[in-house]
């Protein structure tokens, strides 16, 4: 549907006793998601960010909206894997509390956060920074929250998902698909743009790995569309002059950019396609270049579990779907 036929507050469900996990909570479209979720009465709201201050003013603001849903702010650096793993044992805590009569569970997962075009760098733990903030952080998140997702399926009547964030720009990634041999360098031969793409494409055919190994989990990626944020409003003029050219008529609000991503956490589960790819809002749209590489899949489902035993983040025993 187009965005202006969707309406949160109208088309999202009830969400009781569903927990849910946004990344990249505290501003931009994780922060207008949450806000959507809020009034349709989830069971407990996380979201991580690196601002604390600013997510005690997202915390205000959602218990303006609904003071009887949980929220917890999980403070989390994508691109430092410890940051990660201190988030995930908050998260679990928070069921083992003694005002708690929950065992651990997670409904929805959003993989929402990220950063696009910056400058050539590394993240505190080597990675080619769009990468390893984008996709491998992510990474790190799922492997560690695996356990309690499959819980979570097992018991009777769940939908559990997976979210994975990408872009359109997931096209514009390097001829290969993936340079993994220099994941652990800048890559500065490489245009801002090209290590986008490169993390963008590492979303989508994550999501299609995740689904064939783990079919109770719907995964999918979520392209949200263009949207005038933060995001954009950071890059360099001349990386800002090229979005607001190509996408002059076509970007939409934060609010609006959360649409898609609401529609893929909550839509009846059998409108949603796992491993498949959606633009806004709910659109199955086919992928082009490398999107569909599921061998290239598999590589980086390989090279990521090789990545994360360096943290000692292991990987789990997949049940492979039959093919």
């Amino acid at each position: 549907m187009k965005v202006s036929e969707y309406d949160p507050s109208k088309n999202v469900p009830d969400l009781s006793g569903k927990v849910i996990l946004v990344t990249g909570g505290t501003a931009g479209i994780g922060k207008e998601l949450l806000v959507h979720l809020v009034t349709h009465n989830p069971s407990h709201l996380f979201f991580t960010g690196r601002n604390s201050l600013a997510a005690a003013s997202v915390i205000s603001a959602l218990h303006n909206l609904s003071a009887t849903v949980p929220v917890t702010f999980l403070e989390c650096d994508l691109g430092r894997v410890s940051t990660v793993q201190s988030a995930v044992s908050k998260f679990l805590s928070t069921f083992s509390s003694p005002d708690s009569s929950q065992t651990p569970r997670l409904d929805v997962l959003v993989c929402n956060a990220g950063i696009m075009a910056v400058p050539s760098a590394v993240t505190s733990d080597g990675h080619e920074i769009q990468f390893g903030t984008n996709f491998f952080g992510h990474a790190a998140l799922i492997h560690l929250l695996l356990p309690t997702l499959l819980q979570t399926a097992a018991t009777p009547g769940s939908d559990v998902r997976l979210l994975m964030a990408t872009s359109q720009g997931y096209g514009l990634h390097p001829r290969g698909g993936i340079l993994f041999d220099t994941l652990h360098t800048q890559q500065k031969e490489r245009n801002t743009w090209v290590k986008y793409g490169q993390a963008k494409l590492a979303a989508v055919l994550w999501a299609r790995e995740m689904n064939r190994r783990y079919p109770q989990i719907r995964t999918v990626s979520v392209h949200p569309g263009v949207i005038n944020t933060a995001l954009v409003g950071n890059l360099s003029r001349v990386n800002r002059a090229i979005v607001y050219g190509t996408n002059l008529f076509s970007m939409i609000s934060p609010q609006e950019g959360a649409y898609n991503l609401a529609w893929c956490a909550t839509a009846n589960r059998e409108t949603l396609e796992g491993g498949a790819y959606y633009e806004p809002v709910g659109n199955k749209t086919k992928l082009r270049r490398d999107g569909m590489n599921d061998e290239l899949a598999g590589k980086l489902w390989e090279w990521t579990e090789k990545e994360l035993d360096k943290f000692g983040i292991k990987g789990q025993d997949s049940q492979e779907a039959t093919v």
